[in-house]
């Protein structure tokens, strides 16, 4: 028997411990003592008392925010004397009179008399649910559980949430709850439920066929909701739905991916990982595993905590990039193309010689020897011959030649290959090769992530400090081959200052929040201040508006304290030569820069 068999037996034991007492406590007459069935949120108590009691052996009252104990009282005399009971319409609901759910916060607490109290039958057991979720103290609860129980001769059968309760009734719920059952959910058939209701029959069929693995995950993650494992199974199902068909032949690819993917699902949904978790999963598992080494007392963190409890189940796993990952998971953003991209990326789905030499060498653990071996020669082939030119490609390229040197596969010290790197970006800007800042985010995303394409960099602790001024220089390499570009740019800018307003404050400052072009790059200080009010005093009338207004935009959220500081002083000599211009003009002229300055531009902070 395997283990997975011996789970289900267990379970099953289980259930019939709850089953068997249930259907013995059903047959006393005034036992004197209730029953108290308890266990997670979501672990299906209810589900489980109502397929055990038949429909019309029990009356079922939720506690689920009653304020005052006459509330419950009223209403289980709504249920016991439907006929007699001005809640009648109430005490039946859509799942038929007698075993119904009755929601009995609305009931009129006046109602409730001693009449009412006293007038009760015994022939069926009432079920109490939502303990926990009541907003009656729990003593006065108990007191009425006790005055069905022992003057009244009532069973009298409880649910309520095992963690919520324990602190409190640990001392007194003996004196009303002669049995106490603790339930687990009845995951094998909650998962044939949830898998029943799957409209696409072909991804119902995959994800039976993977069931038992999906069972050993949901028990090792200690979840024990069946909520979630639904909610999880939904977002599996969402994912599936979106693969292409060659993805979903690959039956090993999907049952990687399904694990994996339905691993985080729990851990996410439980509320123990969130989106920074996801990050650098596998780096950050690695590292924590190296630090333990060097010191027992270091804090996991959450992702390390989570992948030691999955036996078969590689949290670190690369299949999904931390991206779409974070998206699916933490967003509810299911982008098939997205999906696709990074499925692609995995070796199940493609060749090493079709995949980016960095991104193939970080996937060493799913290649040969020789695949390895060829990856690493493509590596320092590359960076011999100055091949990688986009900055976040650059990084990986870097990153890993540290990585080579430390696995003994380059015969460099770490100071040396920093040099090299340095050298490599000397090379690319005296070649013009080195890609200028764009100034929108998504330049500035991957440097700010440390990551690329979605792969964080490989960076182990040895030499960190040398990537981290490597990756620095990488930044001040652009910023040169920026300020490169900067006369010609200037001189188009100028020109549009003169031609086209609105072009001239597109380019420099933020639309709809969005950054544009030149928005937060120090540019216009490489403008003489004197050129750029004589175009703009030479400019059409119309275009003066979009330039001040272009300008007070593009300092808005204070930027000549931060990324634009250079240009203060240029704003001010702007400004001051505009006064000028205001003084020694006349009547309309005079006019329009006087309302240039007073509406707008005297409004930028300086």
């Amino acid at each position: 028997m395997n283990d997975h068999e011996s789970a289900l037996d267990n379970e099953l034991e289980k259930h019939s411990h709850l089953k068997v007492y249930l259907d013995y406590y059903k047959t006393l007459a005034s036992p004197g003592y209730g029953v108290l069935v308890t266990g997670d949120w979501g672990s299906g108590k209810t589900h489980q008392v109502r397929n055990i009691l038949k429909t019309d052996e029990f009356h079922y009252i939720s506690l689920f925010g009653t304020q005052t104990t006459e509330e419950i009282y009223s209403a289980v005399y709504a249920k016991m004397f439907p006929l007699q009971s001005a809640a009648k319409n109430i005490a039946t609901s859509s799942n038929g009179a007698g075993a119904g759910s009755i929601n009995i916060g609305g009931l009129v607490s006046g109602v409730a008399s001693a009449f009412i109290r006293e007038q009760v039958k015994n022939d069926k057991i009432i079920v109490f649910d939502d303990l926990e979720r009541s907003r009656i103290k729990t003593n006065d609860l108990l007191g009425v559980f006790n005055k069905y129980i022992e003057h009244h001769g009532c069973r009298v059968i409880v649910l309520a949430h095992d963690k919520k309760i324990t602190e409190t009734l640990k001392d007194i719920k003996e004196k009303v709850f002669g049995q106490t059952i603790s339930i687990t959910p009845q995951t094998s058939e909650a998962f044939e439920e949830f898998a029943s209701k799957i409209t696409d029959k072909d991804i119902a069929a995959t994800i039976k066929k993977i069931k038992s693995v999906i069972l050993d995950i949901f028990n090792q993650s200690e979840t024990y909701s069946l909520r979630i494992l639904k909610h999880s199974l939904d977002d599996l199902t969402r994912l599936l739905e979106l693969l292409s068909p060659t993805h979903r032949e690959n039956e090993k690819a999907i049952t990687e991916l399904s694990g994996f993917f339905l691993a985080l699902s729990l851990e996410v949904r439980s509320g123990r990982l969130n989106d920074s978790d996801l990050t650098d999963r596998e780096d950050t598992i690695f590292k924590h595993k190296m630090s333990v080494r060097r010191s027992a007392s270091e804090t996991p963190p959450p992702i390390y905590i989570a992948s030691e409890k999955y036996k078969d189940i590689d949290l670190g796993n690369r299949i999904l990039n931390d991206e779409t990952l974070i998206k699916l998971l933490t967003k509810g953003i299911y982008s098939k193309k997205s999906i696709h991209e990074s499925l692609d990326q995995s070796l199940y789905f493609t060749k090493a010689e079709d995949l980016p030499a960095w991104l193939v060498f970080m996937k060493f653990d799913e290649l040969s020897e020789a695949e390895s071996s060829d990856a690493a020669a493509k590596l320092i082939q590359q960076f011999d011959a100055r091949e990688i030119e986009i900055p976040g490609e650059i990084r990986h390229l870097f990153s890993l030649r540290f990585l080579l040197s430390e696995m003994g596969l380059l015969p460099r010290n770490y100071d040396q290959i920093e040099a090299e790197c340095k050298k490599y970006m000397d090379d690319l800007l005296s070649s013009n090769k080195v890609e200028p800042f764009k100034l929108h985010y998504s330049s500035f995303e991957d440097i700010m992530r440390d990551s690329f394409d979605g792969y964080g960099y490989w960076v182990e602790e040895d030499y960190r400090q040398h990537f981290e001024r490597v990756s620095d220089y990488i930044r001040e390499t652009q910023d040169r081959a920026t300020k490169q570009h900067y006369p010609a740019v200037a001189k188009l800018l100028l020109k549009l200052v003169l031609t086209d307003g609105i072009a001239f404050a597109e380019k420099i400052s933020y639309k709809n929040g969005e950054f544009s072009e030149y928005s937060d790059i120090d540019i216009l200080s490489s403008i003489d201040p004197s050129d750029f009010v004589q175009e703009w005093m030479g400019s059409p009338a119309n275009n003066w508006i979009h330039i001040s207004k272009g300008l007070v935009k593009r300092y808005s959220s204070n930027q000549l304290s931060s990324t634009l500081a250079s240009e203060r002083d240029w704003m001010k000599e702007v400004i001051k030569l505009l006064i000028k211009e205001e003084k020694k003009s006349k009547g309309v002229r005079q006019k329009r820069i006087s309302r240039a300055l007073s509406l707008n531009l005297n409004s930028i902070s300086l």
